[in-house]
């Protein structure tokens, strides 16, 4: 019989939690198992993550049980290889980025980094204008006639005209 440590989901949806167990390769994930060594619970703390029966683990992998992978990573932690072997403890991964600064802090730190550039972009154009453009620049900003408006309203008295 080809026995392997691995490991059963339990919990609930977004809660997992899961059982190590020495089961036969041929049943099915959830299904029956020789023997549940242990438990893992992804959410707790590093130190209350796993919790298993050592002297069981041990004397399944002497027997010749081979772990899952996921199963042979959570071992190192405690400080077992594959075979059963001591080995030191590899440590938590620590999360690599600290968790994103709230939208409204960062929204106010772009601005600031904006507000200088833009002065800067302000006070370029206008010291390289050359007189003509600033002439033509002083002629589109002055109001223009008003024109004679040919879309009048019709008044309320008079009739609408008929079209063609």
């Amino acid at each position: 019989m080809a026995v392997r440590l691995r490991m059963k989901r339990f919990g609930r949806a977004n809660r997992p939690f899961w059982r190590i167990c020495a089961t036969d390769k041929r049943f099915a994930r959830d299904g029956r198992n020789l023997e549940e060594v242990g438990h893992y619970d992804p959410l707790l703390g590093s130190a209350d993550k796993i919790k298993i029966n050592r002297e069981r683990v041990v004397h399944w992998l002497k027997a010749g049980a081979v772990p899952s992978d996921t199963v042979a990573q959570l071992l190192a932690h405690l400080g077992l290889d594959a075979k059963g072997n001591e080995i030191p403890p590899r440590p938590w991964k620590k999360k690599k980025t600290p968790p994103p600064a709230p939208a409204a802090a960062r929204v106010a730190a772009a601005k600031k980094k904006e507000e200088p550039a833009a002065e800067k972009k302000k006070e370029a154009p206008a010291a390289e204008k050359k007189p003509a453009e600033a002439a033509a620049e002083k002629k589109m900003t002055e109001p223009a006639a008003e024109a004679p408006k040919s879309d009048e309203a019709p008044k309320a008295d008079e009739a609408p005209k008929e079209r063609a």
